[in-house]
């Protein structure tokens, strides 16, 4: 069985497997033995690798035109590499090598620094073209056959013809990802980022690209890292990209490869999937227990429940039951919960949500009530409960209907959303880290019984968004200062999507039809951000 390693639990919803590539023409030929050419460290000057005329063929192996075909009928390619009829190439060149690893796996491995693996394409050429496509891969790297002594990137790559083509890499070491442009005059990045969700080696990585026109959004482990625009290439073949900067052994495992039709890119407001449960399978382990005056366990089949049978009472926090995994300092963390009526009682006022930042008594808590409609942000200590925020929502739902509670938390700022909505920012910095979990609490209620739906912990990323406040206008100029140009004029009510400030307070703004982004000024009196400004990323320009 596939190893799927991203999170420790069930996803919900459809699941797609995940296909390889390597870029290498499939023909059937053999190329005679050559070493790749060097390629400096970093890909600007990297000089292209002239790809052998053909994919060398394992004997006796004949290609297939593709892997078995999948139930679901946006799946447009399907490869585990379980299967070696399934025609990738096999061969070894001294300095490279290239086949499958079985029972579970297509592998390159370089044993040479500054060197570059030929691109293996998917084997059958006549079906592999596909223009506009979402294409994920899952793969990883094997620290026993990997050297520690320098960095290399590997992934997918997509649009080749021959030395033409796109490529989208990763490398667990320095944590790095690149979208790249191959020509036969040489690799140039694209654009480039760290992101600190590529995992460690023996553990794999989700790369996803969605390819549409001249327009590329790429994503690792379901979080959108960026997006290129292209025009150059508008077709080609689909496959795999290995690269040895100055390692001197790097072994790449691809564990599947999926071609779909073309998807919606994840949105760039979502981290990459951390855990995850909707407590439909009674084995991921979370308490069951009764102890007179309140109950805690699975209601099968889709929730987990906590019932409080008495008034003024308190269950105990519920943590994600892994311990050794429940710790999330930043965290993005969403819960789907309502109240059952028909198990409820109706006299008096009760609270639940999520608890994190948990070590024993010391947590916080975002809490709310159907019956107040009140939200509350407590935080728990040895000493008791105080509350650091509170407020009235009316959007908050009546009994049996979910609501959606959602915490962002990051060092000592947390922002509390209900249904979508931020409603709450609060700052405290006594508990750094912790254990995520549920919290219920019976007030003056004599029975309360509280439905959770479903728990998702994602990485954090907050979206962060300003407005102008009514009678005023903005200056958007092209850099953090009244010397630059102005290029254009924001006025009262519109709403942007920004990306960070400047160290000195300018806010740099996505401008709608526009691929550079540009900057406005920030004051209180006439904008509005959320969050809070002090809560942006400090951007260079």
């Amino acid at each position: 069985m596939k190893r799927r390693v991203i999170h420790r639990s069930k996803w919900t919803g459809s699941m797609a497997v995940l296909l390889i590539l390597v870029l290498v023409g499939c023909t059937g030929q053999v190329p005679p033995p050559t070493s790749a050419p060097a390629t400096s460290p970093t890909a600007e000057s990297s000089p292209a690798t002239q790809d052998p005329a053909a994919s060398p063929t394992e004997p006796g192996v004949e290609p297939t035109a593709a892997s078995e075909p999948s139930p679901d009928a946006n799946v447009l390619y399907q490869d585990d590499f379980t299967n070696l009829a399934s025609g990738w190439p096999s061969a070894d060149f001294g300095d490279y090598y290239i086949g499958y690893h079985e029972p579970e796996y297509f592998h390159v491995e370089i044993k040479t620094p500054n060197a570059k693996a030929p691109v293996v394409s998917i084997p059958d050429s006549e079906t592999n073209s596909f223009p506009d496509a979402t294409i994920e891969l899952q793969v990883l790297t094997v620290s026993g056959r990997t050297a520690t002594d320098g960095d290399y990137r590997y992934g997918l790559a997509f649009r080749r013809s021959g030395d033409n083509y796109y490529a989208f890499t990763i490398s667990p070491t320095t944590k790095k990802w690149e979208v790249l442009k191959s020509s036969p005059s040489g690799v140039v990045v694209l654009e480039e980022g760290v992101d600190q969700n590529i995992h460690d080696l023996d553990v794999d990585d989700l790369l996803r690209v969605d390819a549409q026109g001249a327009n590329f959004s790429f994503s690792i482990n379901d979080g959108l890292v960026t997006q290129v625009s292209d025009a150059d290439y508008a077709e080609g073949e689909i496959g795999l990209y290995t690269e040895n900067l100055s390692n001197t052994n790097t072994h790449v495992h691809f564990n599947t490869l999926t071609v779909r039709n073309l998807e919606a890119p994840p949105p760039d407001d979502v981290g990459a999937l951390l855990y995850q449960d909707n407590f439909t399978n009674l084995a991921t382990g979370w308490p069951v227990a009764d102890f007179g005056d309140y109950f805690i366990g699975y209601h099968e089949p889709e929730y987990y429940h906590v019932e409080i049978k008495t008034p003024n009472a308190r269950a105990p926090v519920v943590s994600i039951p892994d311990s050794a995994t429940n710790s999330f300092p930043d965290a993005t963390i969403e819960l789907q919960v309502l109240t059952v009526a028909g198990r409820t009682a109706t006299d008096g006022d009760y609270r639940y949500g999520l608890a994190f930042r948990r070590s024993g008594d010391n947590y916080y808590a975002f809490t709310i009530s159907p019956t107040t409609k009140k939200w509350e942000v407590l935080k728990s200590s040895p000493s008791g409960v105080v509350v650091l925020e509170e407020g009235v929502d009316q959007n908050i739902h009546g009994l049996d209907v979910d609501d959606l509670l959602r915490v962002d938390a990051q060092g000592p700022n947390f922002l509390f959303s209900i249904n979508e909505v931020l409603v709450g920012q609060v700052t405290d910095a006594d508990f750094p880290e912790g254990e995520i979990g549920f919290y219920t609490e019976n007030l003056t209620n004599t029975n309360t019984h509280v439905h959770f739906d479903e728990l998702t912990v994602r990485s954090v990323k907050f979206t962060l968004m300003c407005s102008i406040n009514a009678g005023g206008t903005v200056n958007v100029r092209s850099g953090p200062g009244q010397s630059n140009a102005t290029i254009g004029i924001l006025s009262s009510g519109d709403t942007v999507r920004a990306l960070g400030k400047s160290s000195n307070n300018w806010i740099q703004i996505l401008i709608e039809g526009s691929a550079e982004p540009g900057w406005v000024s920030y004051g209180e009196g006439y904008m509005t951000c959320t969050p809070s400004v002090d809560l942006f990323p400090v951007v260079n320009p």
